[in-house]
C-alpha cells in the first residue's frame, strides 16, 4: 500500500517583507536619481564656467586684433595720376603740410572734419557710450562701462569682406567721409566699379562698449550685458550709433590709456614708453607736448591700452557652494575685492596692448 506524500507548505514573502524590499528599492532608485542629477548639474556648471572663460578670451582677442590696426595707413598707395598736386609723393594721412587740399583728401578742416575722436588711432569715453552721430562722449558715470574708439584706414584691394568692412559687417565706403576716396572709375575717377578696389584707402572707425541684452536661459528670461559695436559703415542704413551685440555675459568693460608725458629733443633716443595709464577723462586733460616739431595732444601720445573686463556665467546654479566660514571673492576692474554673488560667478580679465597710433602728418 502506497503512502500518499504529504502536501508541502507554500512559502513566499509576507506583506511586511514586501514593504521593506520596496522601501529599500525606492531608496536605491532615489539615490541613483540624486547622483545623476547632481552629476548633470555639475557638468552644466562646468560647461557654463568654460563658456564664461571663452567669452573673456574672445573679447580680449577681438579688441586686441582691433587695436593692432589703430592708426594704420598703408604706405604703398601710389599717387593719383590726374591730380598734379599728388605727383611725386604718397597721398598720406594727413596730406603733406602746406599742400593745397584736394577733393580726395579725407581731412577737411574748413568743414570741421574730422572731429577730435577721429584724429587719432585711439579714442575713448569714460563710463558712457560714444555718440557716433556727433563724435562726442556723454558725461562720465562710474557705474557704466567705457567705450573704445579705434580708427584706421583699410588696405583692402577690394570691397570683399575684410578690413573694408566695419565691425558690423557694413562696407565703410558708405561713410560720407569716404565718398570721394572710394571712387575708382573714370579719369579722374567719378564713379564706382564694384569689380575694382577704391582709389584710396578708406577710413574705418569701430566703437566697442557694452549694452543690455535680454536672453532666454534655462526657461527663464535673463538680462545681461553684451560686448557691442557700431561702425562707420552703417551710415547707409540710417542706424548710425546703434551698437549691435556680439557676445553676451560681459558685466563690465573698462579702458585706460598708456601715455608718454616727456620728450627730450636733445636726446639721442626717446623710448616713448607710457609714463602711466590714464582714464579717458584724464587723457583729455593732458597738455600738449612738442615732439619732433609737432605739438601732440594726449590722445596722439597713447602707445598702449589696458583692457579690463568682468564676465559672469549665464544660467543658475553655476557656482559650487562656498566652504563653511569661507566666501569666494573676486576683484572688479577698480581693484576692489567683492564677494561672489549667489548662483553665478564673476571673473576678471585684463591685458595690455601696444598700439601704433601714429597717424603722422606725412611720411
Amino acid at each position: 500500500m502506497t503512502t500518499p506524500h504529504p502536501m508541502k507548505k507554500q512559502s513566499g514573502l509576507s506583506l511586511v517583507e514586501l514593504m521593506v524590499a520596496l522601501a529599500i528599492s525606492l531608496v536605491v532608485v532615489a539615490a541613483a536619481i540624486y547622483a545623476y542629477l547632481a552629476s548633470r548639474e555639475g557638468q552644466r556648471s562646468i560647461e557654463r564656467l568654460s563658456a564664461s572663460r571663452e567669452t573673456g578670451s574672445f573679447v580680449l582677442q577681438t579688441i586686441g586684433r582691433e587695436l593692432m590696426n589703430a592708426g594704420y595707413y598703408p604706405a604703398n598707395v601710389l599717387p593719383i595720376p590726374p591730380d598734379a598736386t599728388q605727383q611725386g609723393m604718397y597721398d598720406s594721412y594727413y596730406p603733406l603740410q602746406g599742400a593745397t587740399r584736394v577733393a580726395t583728401d579725407w581731412e577737411n578742416t574748413a568743414a570741421g572734419w574730422p572731429p577730435t575722436a577721429y584724429q587719432t588711432g585711439v579714442y575713448g569715453c569714460d563710463g558712457g557710450q560714444f555718440n557716433s552721430n556727433d563724435g562726442t562722449c556723454p558725461s562720465a558715470e562710474d557705474t557704466k562701462p567705457d567705450t573704445l574708439v579705434v580708427n584706421y584706414f583699410t588696405s583692402d584691394a577690394s570691397v570683399a569682406p575684410g578690413t573694408s568692412k566695419d565691425c558690423t559687417g557694413s562696407f565703410v565706403g558708405n561713410d560720407p567721409s569716404n565718398a570721394q576716396r572710394k571712387l575708382n572709375k573714370g579719369t579722374p575717377p567719378a564713379a564706382v566699379d564694384s569689380a575694382l578696389p577704391p582709389q584710396l584707402p578708406l577710413f574705418v572707425s569701430n566703437r566697442y562698449t557694452l549694452r543690455d541684452t535680454k536672453m532666454f536661459v534655462d526657461n527663464n528670461d535673463l538680462i545681461t550685458k553684451s560686448l557691442a559695436c557700431s561702425g562707420n559703415g552703417q551710415s547707409y542704413k540710417g542706424v548710425i550709433g546703434v551698437y549691435q551685440p556680439l557676445v553676451a555675459g560681459v558685466e563690465d568693460l573698462q579702458f585706460t590709456y598708456g601715455v608718454y608725458t616727456a620728450y627730450d629733443p636733445t636726446a639721442a633716443y626717446n623710448s616713448l614708453a607710457p609714463t602711466r595709464f590714464y582714464t579717458a577723462t584724464e587723457v583729455n586733460g593732458l597738455t600738449a607736448l612738442n615732439v619732433r616739431g609737432h605739438s601732440l595732444a594726449g590722445w596722439q601720445r597713447v602707445t598702449a591700452v589696458r583692457v579690463c573686463l568682468l564676465t559672469r556665467t549665464l544660467g543658475g546654479s553655476t557656482r559650487i557652494a562656498d566652504s563653511s566660514g569661507s566666501t569666494s571673492t573676486y576683484k572688479d576692474c577698480a581693484g576692489t575685492e567683492k564677494n561672489q554673488p549667489a548662483g553665478y560667478q564673476m571673473a576678471r580679465y585684463e591685458q595690455v596692448f601696444g598700439v601704433r597710433n601714429a597717424l603722422r602728418l606725412s611720411y
